[in-house]
């Protein structure tokens, strides 16, 4: 049970990269979504046990709200109609400001009116090259008619950050990447300037190359450091979802985006 009501959403989350080369620093937009659904599964345990201990300090005639029952975590599997793998896994997030936040100090705030989120997210990666990623969304998409653009979230790699920084954006000009200018092109969504929606995405820095030669850095292979930035902790890999994870820095950095961006579009409406 919960101490507020519950609304339940669905999106999809998009992997850019060329499947052919998974640890290149074109495709690290892939890599980060296998672990990501750990740390999708080991969020779930956290606020469901914290739930439960505030729903058990409620007094007896406060009103209650039933919870989804947890759901296991389906691993990427190949789908051919959507030319790509995908993933499910299930989280329960909490759209409540963070105590201290100027949001609990505004004027009129009501705590009842932050509902939980039970967030069904669909991973997916391309089963295609880069350039033509759009394809594979579209392909996606199709197979997920409740999902839309607005439902989309893109997580890639940017030359123009360094390596370690992640931001988010919710829209405008694919800034020269080849996946991104793809799936706009495909799904028509280049912004406003056009007459278009927008399509919301991650960038994972990468730096540029000192040589100037962008083609040759971008297929390079992930430095192994930089690997390890979007993986687990070694030391909780093993660990039961119950005991929580530790993401490196920019798994960690990758799913709070994702979850404020889930987050977001409830309150939104």
């Amino acid at each position: 049970m919960a101490d507020r009501w519950v609304v339940e959403r669905t999106a999809l989350v998009v992997g850019l990269g060329n499947y052919t080369h998974p640890t290149t620093r074109h495709s690290i937009g892939q890599y980060v979504l296998s672990p990501l659904l750990t740390c999708i599964q080991a969020h779930d345990v956290r606020v469901r046990t914290h739930l439960a201990r505030t729903v058990a300090r409620l007094p007896p005639e406060a009103p209650r709200f039933a919870v989804p029952d947890p759901t296991p975590v389906q691993p990427f599997t190949l789908h051919r109609r959507a030319q790509g793998w995908l993933a499910h896994a299930c989280v329960l997030l909490d759209s409540l400001p963070p105590k201290g936040s100027a949001a609990r100090r505004a004027p009129g705030f009501r705590a009842d009116a932050y509902p939980y989120v039970h967030m069904h997210l669909i991973l997916y990666i391309p089963r295609l090259l880069m350039n033509v990623n759009g394809l594979g969304v579209r392909a996606a998409l199709a197979q997920l008619p409740e999902l839309g653009i607005s439902d989309t979230l893109l997580v890639h790699d940017e030359l123009q950050r360094a390596f370690g920084r992640v931001a988010f954006k919710a829209g405008g000009s694919a800034s020269g990447h080849n996946g991104v200018r793809s799936v706009q092109d495909v799904l028509r969504c280049h912004g406003p300037a056009q007459q278009e929606p927008d399509i919301a995405r991650i960038r994972i820095g990468i730096g540029r190359p000192d040589d100037g030669r962008v083609s040759e850095y971008v297929l390079g292979a992930t430095p192994p450091e930089w690997r390890a930035a979007c993986e687990l902790a070694p030391t909780t890999q093993a660990d039961a979802p119950s005991q929580g994870v530790s993401p490196a820095p920019v798994l960690h950095a990758v799913w709070q985006h994702v979850q404020q961006w889930c987050l977001a579009r409830v309150l939104a409406t």
